[in-house]
């Protein structure tokens, strides 16, 4: 990207485009903002990606680094102050150092171990007369007896889970007993088809299987998949784990070992910018996922407002829906990995996140003025609707914000196209930003820019028109510094006032013999993941006519949020382009943007266009969002006449 040299940054200082002395002047606003990272942390081992209902197996982060070799015959390991203890042939052996396997300890002679497991300084096995045996650390070990195998036939995996001993066997039963002296009883608490080995990291339980599927063992008593061989980022094949300094490390059959790490750019964030006015407040909030339900959304809202008094109605939170973020909504339809968000990631992660941006927003919020302005992003095209001519919104809005006593200004921009489709097909499987990760890159490297934030537009029917997202998001900051340095931008005054209005419509669910029909039919294409999801679908519907809890309405939630003369609209659910277009045109003479993608994604906002041509977003779509029907026809002039008439 082209940085602006020296000499422009002085005529643009001159001209007024951006601030060099604002002591003298007057400011309308207080403002800060915060951004901090959504990348996966060490607490969770490997992610399910959000955005495709395919491949059928899934697309997950856990990467495969090679380590070289540790050590041959390797029949367990595990780790102790991030050394490892291996079996091998019946006795346990100490490397203290990985880089140089070869150099190995012998602890134990002549034994007859055929499992190994570890906790604290503690070393923990298995004999082959089925006993259980623990030793501390130390110059020799002292081996206790602490129980009996008795119950487990020909187990496979052995590791220590608080105060409990969990274990496979080779049909696949996952077993506990208490860690407890004598003859402790064992209970079958589940089962996992060709386990072959188990770990333990921070308070889960995981298992790795003979077809290289990392499962994370659910607190429902299900095992959910969460890795898996994919030739791209996990290529080896492992027949044992173990976790040292929160770190996953693979072990294949020829002694070469692995670290585990998140496949990805880096580049995921949750930004929020904090501006008052009097005693009035907002809160913009950008987040690098695929999208969130209302209800997750709700909770956020309802931290903020018990800890800053900051009402719903003035606090907007907006997905970027990239494709390739961690899953952080419930997807029912999708195949299982994509059921259920990880808990850990969507709140020690992006919900810590949302809170942290905010709370260094509003510590850092000091005197500043807005200025707006706008260009073209030409980036994308109307994936689906038939015809020509056909609607986009290639509005580029730009928020400047130049603070006191700064030369650099934060910039908000807002764009309306899906971040999807990468170059490369190794690509599909990586944590990802996209376009706006990009975008901001760029922008975080102009001399007179401190922080760039991303807000999605009404892209839901819009692609890029590009293969490669950096070539997408190099378009995008192009655009956004051309309004910088060209535009004469307007300044924005006047007081804050924040509204949320909901619109709800009616469901239209399917008869239950048509649900019946429709499961019949598709059980038959068995591997289909398109009837898959549809037999996912019917049987979620026939679920809620037994238990008499149809959802009966479909709320699309508008808020809007006035900043002196700049109005932002932002919409819930997949919003297409159309919205953004019409909703301008009810303020023909005033600063109004429109945002999608806002306070809940739960299903695309189509147009009659989309629901009469039968396209996916207004009709196939409503599947996989696991709504009971899609819009009425005229949702779009419901709408827009619902938003005119309140006139917020």
């Amino acid at each position: 990207m082209n940085v602006i040299s020296s000499i422009s940054i002085y005529v643009l200082l001159a001209l007024g485009i951006f601030p060099l002395a604002l002591t003298a002047q007057h400011f309308d606003f207080s403002v800060g903002s915060g951004q901090v990272s959504l990348e996966p942390q060490r607490n969770v081992l490997s992610l399910s990606l959000a955005g495709y209902g395919g491949p059928r197996d899934g697309r997950f982060t856990l990467k495969w680094e090679d380590l070289g070799r540790l050590a041959t015959g390797i029949d367990d390991v595990v780790f102790i102050n991030a050394k490892p203890f291996v079996l091998r042939s019946g006795d346990v052996w100490r490397i203290d150092n990985p880089a140089e396997g070869n150099k190995l300890k012998q602890l134990t002679f002549d034994s007859d171990i055929t499992l190994l497991a570890a906790e604290g300084k503690r070393l923990y096995t298995v004999n082959n007369r089925g006993e259980i045996l623990t030793a501390t650390l130390g110059k020799k070990l002292k081996w206790r007896k602490i129980g009996l195998m008795a119950d487990v036939d020909r187990p496979v995996a052995l590791v220590i889970f608080g105060k409990e001993i969990i274990a496979a066997d080779d049909q696949g039963g996952i077993w506990r007993s208490a860690q407890a002296g004598g003859n402790s009883s064992w209970a079958r608490i589940g089962n996992l088809a060709g386990v072959i080995d188990l770990v333990v990291h921070s308070g889960r339980l995981y298992g790795l299987t003979d077809n290289n599927e990392l499962a994370y063992f659910e607190p429902s008593g299900n095992w959910l998949r969460i890795a898996i061989k994919n030739d791209k980022n996990y290529r080896h094949d492992i027949h044992k784990v173990a976790v040292s300094n929160d770190v996953l490390h693979g072990f294949d059959a020829s002694g070469s070992y692995y670290r585990g790490t998140h496949y990805s750019d880096g580049n995921l964030k949750a930004g929020a910018v904090f501006i008052k006015k009097g005693k009035e407040r907002a809160i913009l909030i950008g987040l690098d996922v695929c999208g969130f339900d209302a209800d997750f959304v709700t909770g956020v809202k309802s931290e903020l407002f018990l800890k800053y008094h900051i009402p719903a109605s003035a606090i907007l939170i907006n997905a970027s829906h990239t494709h390739y973020a961690p899953v952080t909504q419930r997807w029912t339809t999708w195949g299982e990995h994509c059921q259920r968000p990880d808990s850990l990631y969507l709140y020690t992660t992006v919900k810590e996140g949302i809170l942290n941006s905010v709370r260094l927003a509003i510590k850092g919020a000091k005197d500043a003025n807005l200025f707006f302005g706008r260009g073209t992003a030409d980036i994308g095209r109307n994936r689906n609707l038939p015809g020509d001519n056909l609607p986009y919104d290639k509005d580029l809005d730009v928020i400047r914000i130049d603070y006191k006593n700064q030369q650099a200004s934060d910039v908000l921009f807002l764009a309306g196209c899906h971040p999807v489709f990468n170059a490369k097909e190794e690509e599909f499987y990586k944590i990802s930003a996209n376009y706006p990760g990009t975008a901001r890159a760029l922008l975080a490297h102009h001399s007179a820019i401190r922080n760039p934030f991303f807000l999605q537009g009404c892209g839901g029917d819009i692609n890029p028109v590009d293969a490669d997202h950096n070539v997408t998001g190099k378009k995008v900051a192009d655009a956004v510094i051309e309004v910088l340095e060209k535009d004469r931008m307007t300044r924005v005054h006047g007081d804050i006032t924040c509204f949320l209005d909901t619109v709800s419509f009616p469901t239209r669910p399917w008869a239950k013999q048509d649900l019946l029909a429709l499961k019949a039919e598709k059980e038959k294409l068995v591997g289909d993941i398109y009837a898959e999801e549809r037999v996912r679908w019917a049987n979620l519907m026939l679920s809620y006519y037994a238990n008499g809890n149809m959802p009966n309405e479909m709320p699309v939630f508008i808020q809007t949020i006035n900043i002196g003369n700049w109005k932002l609209v932002g919409v819930s659910r997949e919003t297409t382009t159309e919205y953004s277009l019409a909703i301008k045109k009810l303020w023909p003479d005033q600063l109004v943007t429109v945002a999608g993608y806002c306070n809940d994604v739960s299903s695309y906002l189509p147009t009659s266009r989309h629901i009469k041509a039968k396209i996916y977003e207004g009709d196939d779509s409503f599947f996989w969002y696991s709504q009971p029907s899609s819009f009425p026809e005229q949702v779009h002039e419901v709408i827009i006449d619902s938003i005119k008439s309140k006139n917020r």
